[in-house]
């Protein structure tokens, strides 16, 4: 098995030829590091294509690793992280001139927080505030991908709304409406469609047959990657 060496790290990977790839990708897991390329790539290009592609990798596969449960529980302060889109985002908190908790995001959460409020209020105020920011945010992803994959499927927007069940991402109910569950906002965006796609193809299937497969597959075809992302973040988060 050829084998990536970045620092002291060796990332041991295997590699698949797909016809139904154009372009080189990388799938990481829990357990393996694949390359699926086109059929006929040169070995030397799928080499040059890792080594462009060192530092993602590695952290990839470090992000894989099996996580601990935190010790303590989580604290809202200046430095501190925060899961959001598959990654852990650092916090930036001030005391502010704000009548409540005021959150922006770029490439770290800056949260302003009202002068008055003791370090204990503080930190509710913080947790209740993120809480209702992820969720407007994994609300807003949702309807986008609901209208992109209702369009591809050519059926009417469902009602979509959002749940919070402990191993539950998706449900596609008989009365048509898609729960889509707001604690996916810490995955990868690519695991959230995944998410929403699925559940709009039992629209049309309310089965997991050759059809359903078929169905996501023409709108999705790289489902089988997305499915594996799923399920390496699920075994992560439900672990910890």
């Amino acid at each position: 098995m050829p084998v990536l060496q970045i620092g002291q790290t060796s990332i041991p990977y295997t590699v698949r030829y797909s016809k139904r790839t154009k372009n080189q990708r990388i799938v990481v897991t829990p357990e393996a590091v694949e390359v699926v390329a086109p059929p006929d790539t040169p070995s030397e290009k799928i080499t040059a294509f890792l080594d462009s592609k060192r530092r993602w990798l590695f952290n990839a596969v470090e992000d894989c690793r099996p996580k601990h449960p935190p010790e303590i529980p989580q604290c809202y302060v200046s430095g501190a992280k925060v899961m959001y889109r598959g990654r852990r985002l650092m916090l930036q908190v001030e005391s502010a001139d704000v009548e409540q908790v005021m959150i922006t995001c770029k490439s770290r959460f800056y949260i302003q927080v009202p002068q008055q409020l003791s370090k204990d209020e503080q930190q509710d105020a913080i947790e209740q505030a993120l809480i209702t920011w992820k969720r407007d945010r994994a609300w807003q992803d949702i309807q986008h991908f609901a209208k992109v994959y209702a369009r591809k499927l050519g059926v009417n927007l469902p009602d979509v709304k959002l749940s919070e069940q402990k191993r539950v991402w998706g449900t596609c109910g008989k009365d048509g409406v898609i729960r889509i569950n707001w604690q996916l906002i810490h995955a990868p965006l690519a695991v959230l469609e995944y998410v929403v796609a699925h559940e709009l193809v039992h629209l049309l299937h309310r089965h997991h047959g050759d059809a359903f497969w078929k169905a996501l597959g023409s709108i999705m075809p790289d489902w089988r990657e997305h499915k594996a992302s799923l399920e390496s973040w699920e075994a992560n988060w439900l672990g910890s």
